[in-house]
């Protein structure tokens, strides 16, 4: 009972396919830090994440005039240098805001570091309920 060789590489290619597969699933953030500012007019959310040998922290700070900032960086752990950014979703009750820098490229073995900022009115009109409420999921994604 011999093995054909036909059959071998297309074991071979199916393995493959599900190898890169396993290597696209997204980042899963850890536990995120709130931080309400002492006079309430801003609140920190604080975690760190990693993804395909890339790591990093991240803060997104929400204030009440509806201002907002993302700050990550990152380490590459890799040789070969890879695109990163950080998208943070912000939830209160049944309401949901993205927000995301922009792509940053990080050579292997070495560290970068991104922000992003503006506006938004949903944070304007909801600050008090996000103040009470709000979580913040964020995540690099590589690629």
């Amino acid at each position: 009972m011999g093995i054909r060789l036909g059959g071998l590489l297309g074991a071979v290619a199916v393995a493959t396919v599900a190898g890169s597969l396993v290597t696209m699933t997204p980042a899963h953030a850890n536990d995120t830090t709130k931080t309400v500012a002492a006079d309430g007019a801003s609140i920190v959310f604080s975690t760190s994440d990693s993804s395909r040998k890339v790591s990093g922290n991240v803060t997104l700070t929400v204030h009440e005039d509806g201002n907002w900032r993302i700050a990550g960086g990152a380490h590459n752990g890799n040789i070969v240098g890879r695109w990163y950014h950080w998208t943070c979703d912000l939830t209160w009750d049944a309401s949901k805001v993205t927000r995301e820098t922009g792509s940053e490229w990080v050579p292997g073995k070495k560290d970068r570091s991104t922000s992003s900022a503006a506006y938004h009115p949903t944070i304007q009109s909801e600050y008090a309920k996000i103040k009470q409420y709000g979580r913040a999921d964020c995540d690099i994604v590589i690629g």
